[in-house]
């Protein structure tokens, strides 16, 4: 498996990726899957975890990228979340693989991850309104930080908290592109975003949604199962949380991955 620095337009923007292919692609076209950092994230960490993986082990070819304003890809203002941008770059990055000539254009995938922290919306709302009447008068972006520091976890933090702090903050995790801070308007770009409105219109292709069975956000994926139509699946990691699956448990997720029929389809 080789990596190689990409970049692809998604509208005006560039987007900088890494593309992870296996030994042999050229000598036939293969199947190819999209990998999507989570809120706060970069190509760097998880989802390129995943990508080597995938293509390592699996013989996908694999592409993680930086979406719209985060880690190297092109943007401004920088670190502002925005959902239906996301989407956009989602597909312009389905639409790079597909001119890649040993990529098949019927066979592609995205794997992205679940994770979107949200304060209190009573008042940040205001607020976010504001930061952008300031900004479009010339002045600084405001920016909120998305998980707390070390000092900052106290007993009411929530477990997913804690651990993406020691997961984003620390060697662990942290990457230097990933900067701990969002633009304040992101919580209203993200308050008119809904990423389950469609997710009936999926089918007949497959989704696998895979969870650990103590995750605080496993509710995300009980949700999406509901509204998706078959062939679906929800694959629960016994005794894993949210962030255990960024990297330590990987190895638990990969032979799912294998195994699958969604695996077989692709």
């Amino acid at each position: 498996m080789t990596r190689k620095d990409v970049t692809f337009l998604s509208g005006n923007l560039k987007l900088a990726g890494h593309l992870y292919v296996p030994d042999g692609a050229s000598k036939s076209k293969l199947p190819a899957i999209v990998a999507v950092h989570p809120f706060g994230g970069v190509k760097e960490q998880t989802t390129g975890v995943y990508a080597e993986k995938l293509s390592d082990e699996l013989g996908y070819i694999t592409l993680a990228f930086d979406r719209r304003h985060q880690g190297s890809s092109e943007g401004e203002p920088r670190q502002l979340e925005d959902g239906y941008g996301m989407l956009e770059d989602i597909k312009s990055a389905v639409t790079y693989l597909s001119t890649l000539d040993h990529v098949d254009p019927a066979r592609i995938g995205v794997l992205g991850f679940r994770e979107i922290p949200k304060p209190t919306l009573e008042g940040i709302l205001v607020q976010a309104g504001q930061a952008r009447i300031d900004y479009a008068r010339g002045g600084e972006v405001q920016y909120l930080p998305i998980v707390p520091t070390k000092e900052e976890i106290t007993k009411d933090t929530t477990n997913l908290m804690s651990e993406a702090s020691d997961y984003y903050l620390t060697s662990r995790g942290g990457y230097e592109t990933s900067i701990n801070r969002t633009a304040v308007w992101s919580y209203d770009q993200l308050a008119n975003f809904d990423a389950f409105a469609y997710l009936d219109w999926i089918a007949p292709r497959p989704v696998l949604l895979i969870a650990g069975s103590k995750a605080d956000t496993l509710h995300f994926s009980e949700d999406a199962y509901k509204k998706c139509k078959e062939p679906k699946e929800l694959y629960l990691i016994e005794g894993a949380t949210h962030i255990e699956l960024f990297d330590h448990g990987v190895p638990k997720v990969l032979p799912k991955l294998k195994v699958s029929q969604y695996h077989n389809l692709l």
